[in-house]
């Protein structure tokens, strides 16, 4: 006889996914924009894999974006033409102190 078990990940567990999902994947992001001064929102949370952190809580992966602008771990988001973007610098150097990269 069996039972069903919901996983529900501590904050603990959640953060250290996210941390994983960052150190994994901060080369890509750092590589894919290097002739950019700035990242937007989306693209950050596509190169980073944010989207797969939760897939059936958060598809998008915006949640852990504003989990991480909130924390303070990363600068809120700027506007340009309607675009939320990253200054490219700031956030990988953020990212990758936060991580322990550095």
């Amino acid at each position: 006889m069996g039972y069903a078990v919901s996983y529900k990940p501590t904050k603990a567990q959640r953060t250290k996914d996210i941390k994983n999902a960052i150190r994994w994947n901060v080369a890509r992001l750092e590589h894919d924009t290097v002739s950019s001064d700035t990242v937007s929102r989306s693209l950050v949370i596509q190169l980073l894999h944010l989207n797969q952190i939760a897939p059936t809580a958060d598809p998008t992966g915006d949640h852990v974006m504003q989990q991480l602008i909130k924390d303070g771990i990363v600068l809120k988001p700027s506007k340009r033409a309607g675009v939320q973007v990253f200054g490219r610098e700031d956030l990988i150097n953020s990212l990758k102190a936060w991580v322990g990269m550095k």
